[in-house]
């Protein structure tokens, strides 16, 4: 293609003019940084995420199914039988629900949000949260005060559901908001909150099988919801996304504003090529080849500086993972480095929007140039 012949020996011709190289040089420079900024930034990001998904994955269930239109699932036995005949190994009904704990010597409470054991323990022993605990000023050993959130008639009238319990351990405190603070026997669940089966039934295995086991079971029972582990922590994956959609926007103003630096490079890149532009307007050459040539120019710069950029982003991100460059407090953080997870969509949009960016900042240099009068221009030469 000659546009893009002649453009190669404008850039190579322009090492020689030391202010045109120079400008030149330092675009390349501005969309490597950019391109390598970005890289390199995306990458944290994700392998920061890829953190946090993959401890979601390990703490909450594959599968949550809940009732509909009830307060209990109604036929618990059936649905575990389809699960694990689907391939579901691990099958835990729950039973759930807010109480009020008290503890009465101090004459202090607070709502507490209860669900079944996994693990078996005594009837009149409770679980708590470390953080409950402190709040009510007890500890192992302490009794506690639970009132059900709904009352059994006596001929006295309706009167709440009462029951003390001694803590029989103490929790790590909850990850999330809406975690369990405290936790009791199944059968004793049951009692406090006169369920009469489970209120949510949640399933753990291989999260890759979740969708296709999802599907499979809201077809059979229709009478109950099924989630996936994606639906149940959707709100905290958009505010994922939303974090990297807006990082990616921010930083990629620094690649904008190396583009714009293509607009002066490539303007005194056309001073100096006036009258050649004007010798190839009188062989023939239109407007249209003009413009080709010049944005092949900018299209060039961009492509060097983009590649320079993935080298150096792509480079480290890669050694910074691999070798732990970056090492953190265990004793602070959940995590002993920091991890940088390279993303094949990420690397296209960013070199997309350099390309694209270097393209648009040599438009209108590049379309002043396919308008110039070859007469005057070939008139400056003499």
């Amino acid at each position: 293609m000659i546009e893009l012949r002649i453009a190669r020996r404008y850039l190579w011709a322009a090492r020689k003019e030391a202010h045109t190289a120079f400008l030149s040089l330092i675009s390349m420079l501005g969309l490597a940084v950019g391109v390598a900024t970005l890289l390199i930034s995306l990458a944290l990001l994700s392998g920061l995420q890829g953190q946090i998904k993959s401890r979601l994955i390990a703490s909450s269930p594959q599968l949550l199914i809940e009732p509909i239109g009830t307060n209990t699932i109604d036929n618990p036995a059936a649905i575990e039988s389809a699960a694990r005949s689907f391939g579901v190994r691990d099958v835990r009904p729950i039973v759930s629900g807010i109480a009020w704990g008290a503890n009465q010597q101090e004459r202090r409470g607070r709502p507490l949000r209860l669900r079944s054991s996994a693990t078996w323990q005594p009837s009149d022993s409770i679980s708590l949260t470390r953080d409950v605990a402190a709040g009510l000023g007890l500890t192992l050993g302490d009794p506690i005060t639970i009132v059900a959130p709904r009352t059994r008639l006596t001929p006295f009238g309706p009167v709440p559901i009462v029951k003390r319990y001694k803590i029989g351990q103490i929790l790590a405190p909850a990850a999330e908001d809406r975690a369990a603070e405290g936790a009791l026997d199944m059968s004793e669940m049951e009692r406090l909150f006169g369920t009469k089966g489970p209120t949510a039934i949640e399933m753990h295995g291989d999260a890759a099988s979740a969708e296709p086991i999802q599907k499979r079971l809201a077809e059979r029972f229709p009478n109950v919801q099924v989630k996936t582990w994606k639906e149940i922590n959707r709100p905290l994956f958009l505010a994922l996304r939303l974090e990297k959609v807006v990082m990616f926007a921010t930083i990629s103003l620094i690649i904008f504003v190396a583009a714009l630096n293509l607009i002066s490079s490539l303007s005194m890149l056309i001073l100096e090529k006036r009258p050649g532009v004007g010798v190839l307007r009188t062989l023939g050459a239109t407007e249209g080849t003009i413009l080709t040539v010049f944005l092949a120019v900018g299209l060039l710069i961009g492509i060097t500086g983009t590649l320079v950029g993935n080298v150096f982003g792509l480079g480290f991100a890669w050694a910074a993972n691999r070798y732990h460059l970056v090492p953190l407090p265990s004793d602070i953080y959940f995590i002993n480095y920091l991890p940088f997870l390279v993303e094949g969509d990420d690397v296209t949009y960013v070199n997309l929007v350099a390309i694209a960016l270097s393209v648009l900042a040599t438009w209108y240099p590049a379309r002043a140039a396919s308008r110039l009068d070859p007469i005057a221009a070939i008139r400056e030469e003499v």
